[in-house]
């Protein structure tokens, strides 16, 4: 597990000092667009778009932040559905919620690499993530620590925001081709 969580920020790292421009700016853009609440979550979407098209080798470009606009109505059901259910979940002593948080943390990832719906991608993260459940406690407090950090400078946010979703978009493609 150690060598996985190693290997993927590694990997996530060497990804972001290549296309870092892109990914700063486009996460600039997003959070400019996220002052109307309707764009956050397909803005959020774009993001998880650059970096999966990071992930695959692809040039990143600034304006792939307003291709999450493809996935309006995905993003809104995920972040709904998965919003209600972590707010119960911490609603019934934070445990249950803190776990829905660990294993839907690659939904939004499977909905842009898999193509899924709302419901499908979130069915698909709770499935991955149960399987290797230590490793994404892990890498959910990993990315926790990582953007605590970034969200003490305030302007950090534009590098370790787009640096922990590259590190989710790598986990949830090695933890499908591990299974394949």
């Amino acid at each position: 597990m150690e060598d996985m969580i190693n290997e993927i920020v590694t990997k996530a790292f060497n990804i972001f000092k290549k296309q870092y421009v892109a990914l700063i700016l486009g996460t600039l853009v997003a959070l400019l667009g996220m002052v109307f609440i309707i764009t956050i979550p397909p803005f959020v979407f774009g993001i998880y778009f650059m970096c999966i098209n990071a992930v695959k080798g692809k040039k990143v470009q600034i304006s792939d932040v307003f291709n999450g606009f493809d996935y309006f109505f995905t993003s809104w059901g995920l972040f709904i559905v998965a919003f209600l259910a972590i707010s119960v979940g911490f609603a019934l002593l934070v445990i249950p919620g803190l776990l829905l948080m660990v294993l839907f943390q690659y939904a939004a990832a499977f909905a842009i690499l898999e193509k899924k719906g709302a419901i499908s991608s979130l069915e698909r993260s709770y499935e991955i993530a149960k399987k290797n459940f230590a490793f994404s406690v892990v890498l959910l407090i990993l990315i926790a620590v990582i953007n605590s950090v970034g969200g003490l400078t305030r302007i950090g946010v534009l590098i370790t925001f787009p640096f922990t979703l590259l590190c989710i978009c790598l986990a949830a493609d090695k933890l499908t081709t591990k299974k394949k």
